[in-house]
């Protein structure tokens, strides 16, 4: 019987999906504190029950209102490169709370 290896996520993009969550989100939530507050709680829910499923239906539907940006669509690469090739629980909740991170900066 073959065990999975799980990589660890290159911390390189983390700090990466940082920097482009912070711009991004920044103009999102341009004046609206209240609504950012409410996405990072939602958020942070999702990481709590392991909910990915969630986490990125919630992430990507704020991300699908400025698509035509191009930090979104490299955020939408990285994002999707490193959910595919590193998927475990501790890989998810260091890409979640990067996420969160970005936004609450």
């Amino acid at each position: 019987m073959k065990r999975k290896v799980i990589e660890k996520t290159p911390e390189g993009e983390l700090e990466r999906i940082k920097e482009y969550t912070e711009k991004i989100f920044r103009e999102i939530f341009k004046g609206r504190e209240k609504a950012k507050q409410r996405v990072v709680y939602n958020l942070l829910n999702c990481i709590k029950t392991n909910n990915r499923a969630q986490f990125l239906s919630e992430v990507l539907k704020l991300l699908a209102s400025i698509i035509e940006n191009e930090d979104v669509k490299k955020l939408i690469n990285i994002v999707n490169d490193i959910w595919v090739k590193y998927d475990s629980p501790e890989n998810f909740e260091k890409l979640g709370y990067t996420i969160i991170m970005g936004i609450m900066s």
